[in-house]
C-alpha cells in the first residue's frame, strides 16, 4: 500500500507477540532475518528485533495474516528481493565503503522507493 505507512497500528483486541519456539522456524528466520544487535542465543531467546517487526508492522496486517504467516510472508519477500544479491551485482560488497547513494540506487533497481537506511555501531568506530 503505498498511500500508508504500515506501522503501530492499533488493534481491538491488542496484538500480542507469541515467542516462536519451533527450531526450525527459529533456524529460518536466524538466516534470513539475523537480529545483528545481539548474539545469537541472545537474540534467538529473547526475539527482540523479531517481535519488535512484528508488533509495529505485523499489527497491521492481523486481521489478514496471524504471526506465523506474517514471518512466512516476510521470509518469502527476502528470498524474492534478496538485497544482498542486488548489492553484489552493483559492486557493492562487504568489508568496504561505499557512497550512501550509490546503496540506494542500487536497492531502488528492485524497490519502488529509496530505502530508509541507518548506520549501527556495533563496536566503537566500527559502523
Amino acid at each position: 500500500n503505498k498511500s500508508v505507512m504500515l506501522n503501530n497500528c492499533v488493534g481491538c483486541p491488542p496484538v500480542c507477540y507469541n515467542d516462536i519456539t519451533d527450531a526450525r522456524k527459529i533456524s529460518e528466520l536466524n538466516k534470513r532475518w539475523p537480529q545483528l544487535k545481539y548474539k545469537d542465543d541472545v537474540g534467538i531467546d529473547k526475539q527482540y528485533l523479531w517481535k519488535k517487526e512484528f508488533l509495529k508492522h505485523g499489527s497491521c496486517g492481523i486481521k489478514r495474516y496471524q504471526q506465523p504467516a506474517y514471518f512466512d510472508l516476510a521470509m518469502n519477500l527476502k528470498d524474492k528481493f534478496d538485497l544482498l544479491s542486488t548489492l553484489r551485482n552493483h559492486g557493492i560488497t562487504p568489508g568496504s565503503t561505499y557512497q550512501l547513494d550509490d546503496i540506494e540506487k542500487a536497492i531502488k533497481t528492485v524497490s519502488i522507493k529509496v530505502p530508509s537506511l541507518k548506520c549501527v555501531e556495533k563496536h566503537p568506530g566500527n559502523v
